[in-house]
């Protein structure tokens, strides 16, 4: 009978399992890599699946993704704020991101806090001025035209390299990995030299979903990679190939 019993709630768990959509940025390797693969993609993938669900990824910039959510193509969004003013069911914080502002070191610059950034062109990634709080965006306000946002974020590190803006905000993994892709693909010299001003602390992000109890199976699952201590075997893996996690 035990035995029974055990047969009919595997049955039904496997009845309730959904395959589930979700958007991530594009252009943020190693987290995110169009292939399926990338720290972010791998943790929702994994606590997605500690309740039978499994993960179909959509592959598209972070402004496009609020739309593909509002107008239901999709699941549920991840990299995503509370304050971003989509009517989701929120994700507890399942990663953040370290970003911090990059200039050419032959440039000199005397950048101490976040709002000296305002006397420099700075280029972002789309959405910073909403994900980085309220404090930048005053600071990108204060700056004007000579604050941007771009979907590529390849793109911010290439016009950095190239001496085309003065400031790029982005994170230092992402930031690493784009200037190396950029050196080895020949379009950037291996000598330049950047230096980091670590002015934000980090940003911590959820998943929003549209339906509560994916979002409650996806924070169980979460909770289940980090006590048995996949979550941190994750960022390890990704690490060994790309840059040192900080602790």
């Amino acid at each position: 009978m035990k035995k029974l019993l055990t047969l009919i709630f595997l049955f039904l768990s496997f009845l309730d399992a959904q395959e589930v959509k979700v958007v991530f940025s594009y252009s943020t390797p190693p987290y995110v890599f169009t292939d399926g693969s990338g720290i972010v993609v791998t943790i929702v993938k994994e606590s997605l699946a500690y309740k039978k669900h499994t993960l179909k990824p959509v592959f598209v910039n972070i402004g496009r993704s609020f739309e593909m959510f509002r107008n239901g193509y999709v699941d549920a969004t991840s990299i995503i704020k509370e304050n971003s003013g989509l009517n989701a069911y929120y994700s507890d914080d399942f990663m953040q991101y370290h970003n911090a502002a990059f200039a050419l070191k032959s440039k000199h610059y005397n950048i101490a806090t976040m709002e000296d950034l305002s006397d420099y062109y700075f280029i972002c990634f789309q959405n910073a001025s909403i994900y980085l709080g309220e404090r930048f965006g005053n600071v990108a306000a204060k700056a004007g035209k000579k604050y941007s946002e771009v979907a590529d974020q390849k793109q911010q590190v290439y016009m950095l390299l190239k001496g085309r803006t003065d400031v790029v905000v982005i994170d230092r993994h992402i930031f690493k990995y784009y200037k190396n892709e950029l050196i080895v693909e020949g379009k950037v010299s291996k000598d330049i030299e950047t230096e980091m001003f670590d002015l934000l602390e980090p940003t911590k992000y959820r998943t929003a979903f549209k339906d509560e109890k994916l979002r409650d199976d996806f924070n169980e699952g979460v909770a289940f990679l980090k006590k048995s201590g996949r979550y941190e075997a994750i960022y390890e893996e990704y690490s060994d190939k790309f840059f040192e996690v900080k602790r």
